[in-house]
């Protein structure tokens, strides 16, 4: 801000600052523009300081005698460039003695003295520093102190902060000095991390004496074990393979000082290269190579190691040459300069001629399986169909009750035996006639009948059947079975037909039951 003091007639105007920054040690320059209307003459100029004791005189300028300085001041205060337009001195060696008020004085004739007053202010630029922290940054280990930014002995206590990519805190302390002057102190606290190796912090200082804000940067230094890694693990090997080689380095801090090279499963083969860090084989591999291979380092913080499983497989299959055969199958073309199947779905890969074979093959076998599973199954069936449901070595038949709860719609009732005779007034007599046409059924004989000559006579088919009269003449061919009903044998009294007609059997010597089951017609007349 300017000061200005005018007369209005005639003119003078004296121009300073309001306040004057000072730095301790640095010169002081109180600048003093005059300004005097043509009516008027300058005498002189002078500044003077205000004291608690009264005020002094620093220096004159008179245009015909020249300038004049105080003896205490004669040393340290100067004009610049006096004349009757510009008053400025300056002060060398600010101390903090120097602040105060300060009067620009100017004389005319005949006016008078016309003066402006400014305000000296002496700051003190800092110093500033970085420190490390009392202990080194370990990799893992708890929050510590990083680094301390001090701006000592400033007057105003400075501004002062920690600019960092980091995820620490800061904490700051201030503290006032005898001269006037204040420290301030702003640490950054941190858990180290070897992630941030060689990152920077920087300490800004901002202070009214600085011309510019002050920074100073700060490089991380962690230290951690060695962090091991390998090239050449990321590939295949296979037998034969030439130049197989890996490479062992560490990132670490310190630096590693040492590379070892084992093999945990066994003892290092021959023609193996180990120099340092890298490992190579000088021959082709073989079988015996496969196995676990370990890379150590060791720094200053400790050993550190990383394995590579050698796994060494078949060499490659060598590639066939491509078919010039053009294939006949729908929606497959393929040529010598055409190697691969065109399909017309998109979603099919191509196939080569070996793999479609073997799909057609594999159809073809599993319909084939198919069939004979199908005739098996038709097979189980039919035998089902003919199993007797009895006892073959009793020949007995075991009825529905006797196996299981079912209809007995296989056992001629009363009223069936009415519509097979036509007789609705007989009830269940032996004289009982069937119908013609009818199916015949065979009622049980009395032993005097079970020995007539007609039966034994099994081999005469000629046996003529009268109107009429059944049972004389028994039954007619075409209603009998060719070995005619069952007889009792006068040795055994069986009431079976003679073995020598059950190998004549035909479907016509079973009888068919609801449930599925069949039985023998010899069966059925016990």
């Amino acid at each position: 801000m300017i000061s200005e003091s005018r007369l209005e007639c005639p003119v003078v105007k004296v121009t300073v600052q309001d306040r004057v920054n000072a730095v301790l040690g640095k010169n002081i320059t109180l600048s003093c523009i005059i300004e005097v209307g043509s009516n008027l003459s300058l005498t002189q100029t002078s500044w003077e300081r205000r004291l608690p004791s009264g005020t002094i005189t620093l220096a004159v300028f008179n245009p015909e005698f020249g300038t004049s300085i105080s003896p205490e001041y004669k040393r340290r205060v100067s004009f610049m460039s006096p004349s009757v337009r510009d008053a400025t001195i300056t002060i060398s060696g600010a101390s903090f003695a120097d602040i105060g008020s300060y009067i620009c004085k100017v004389t005319t004739f005949p006016l008078g003295n016309t003066q402006a007053t400014t305000f000296v202010d002496v700051l003190e630029e800092p110093k500033v520093y970085v420190s490390a922290g009392p202990t080194a940054l370990l990799d893992g280990g708890d929050e510590t102190l990083v680094a301390a930014c001090i701006a000592e002995r400033g007057r105003p206590a400075a501004e002062v902060f920690w600019e960092t990519e980091l995820h620490g805190r800061s904490d700051s302390q201030t503290q006032d000095e005898p001269n006037g002057t204040s420290t301030t102190h702003v640490r950054y606290m941190w858990r180290p991390q070897s992630s941030a190796q060689g990152k920077t912090l920087t300490c800004v200082v901002r202070h009214p004496a600085l011309p510019t804000e002050f920074r100073i940067p700060y490089i991380l230094n962690v230290q951690f074990a060695p962090v091991v890694s390998i090239q050449g693990i990321d590939k295949s090997w296979h037998v034969g393979q030439k130049n197989v080689k890996f490479i062992c380095s560490a990132r670490s801090n310190p630096p590693a000082r040492l590379f070892t090279w084992i093999r945990l499963d066994g003892v290092m083969p021959e023609g193996v290269e180990i120099s340092n860090y890298s490992f190579a084989f000088a021959r082709p591999l073989d079988r015996n190579d496969s196995g676990v291979y370990r890379c150590e380092v060791l720094n200053d913080l400790g050993l550190r190691s990383l394995d590579v499983t050698l796994w060494v497989q078949d060499p490659p299959p060598t590639t066939p040459a491509p078919s010039t055969t053009r294939s006949h199958l729908p929606g497959i073309v393929t040529d010598a300069n055409q190697h691969r199947a065109l399909f017309t779905s998109p979603t099919l890969a191509s196939l080569s001629d070996g793999s479609l074979g073997t799909i057609i093959g594999g159809a073809v076998g599993g319909l084939l399986f198919l069939i004979l599973l199908l005739i098996l199954g038709g097979v189980c069936y039919m035998r089902q169909r003919r199993t007797f449901r009895g006892d073959y070595y009793t020949k007995q038949y075991l009825g529905p009750s006797d196996m299981q709860k079912e209809s007995q719609i296989d056992v001629l009732q009363p009223h069936e035996l009415q519509e097979v005779y036509g007789d609705k007034t007989s009830k269940g007599s032996q004289d009982l006639k069937p119908k013609l046409g009818g199916d015949i059924i065979y009622p049980d004989y009395t032993p005097e009948r079970k020995v007539r000559d007609d039966w034994a006579d099994r081999g005469d088919t000629h046996i003529g059947l009268k109107e009429g009269n059944y049972y004389p003449d028994h039954y007619h061919a075409q209603n009998m079975h060719p070995c005619g009903p069952p007889v009792h044998s006068p040795s055994n009294g069986s009431p079976y037909l003679p073995e020598d007609c059950y190998d004549n059997g035909t479907d016509s010597d079973y009888v068919s039951h609801m449930d599925g089951s069949v039985i023998s017609r010899r069966e059925w007349y016990v």
